[in-house]
């Protein structure tokens, strides 16, 4: 699944789809890109004690992801174990949270 997130037209930088400005050379000339939304775990953390509104999922994983073009990002992990390195794939963004599933190799 794609991704949207913003570029920067002046050094190249990729940023959250949020950003106003870039943060390496604040240049207002950013433009909007489209990333595969696939990339490896970089670290990764189980919750036990969720908010009421996860509570019927909890214990679930949140994962932060190193995308192929450079992003990072945090979501949510469906599969039942995860690993550093592993590969992942934006399945669904729900309430603007990205949920990334197990990519089978």
């Amino acid at each position: 699944m794609n991704i949207t997130a913003k570029y920067c037209k002046n050094c190249d930088q990729i940023l959250h789809a949020d950003k106003n400005h870039c943060a390496s050379c604040y240049s207002k000339e950013l433009k909007t890109k489209e990333l595969n939304g696939s990339g490896e775990v970089y670290s990764y953390t189980k919750i036990h004690a969720a908010p009421k509104d996860y509570a019927d999922i909890a214990p679930y994983y949140i994962v932060l992801v190193d995308l192929n073009e450079g992003l990072r990002i945090t979501g949510r992990y469906t599969g039942q174990s995860v690993e550093i390195d592993q590969k992942v794939q934006v399945e669904a963004v729900n309430k603007n949270a990205y949920i990334f599933k197990p990519v089978e190799e």
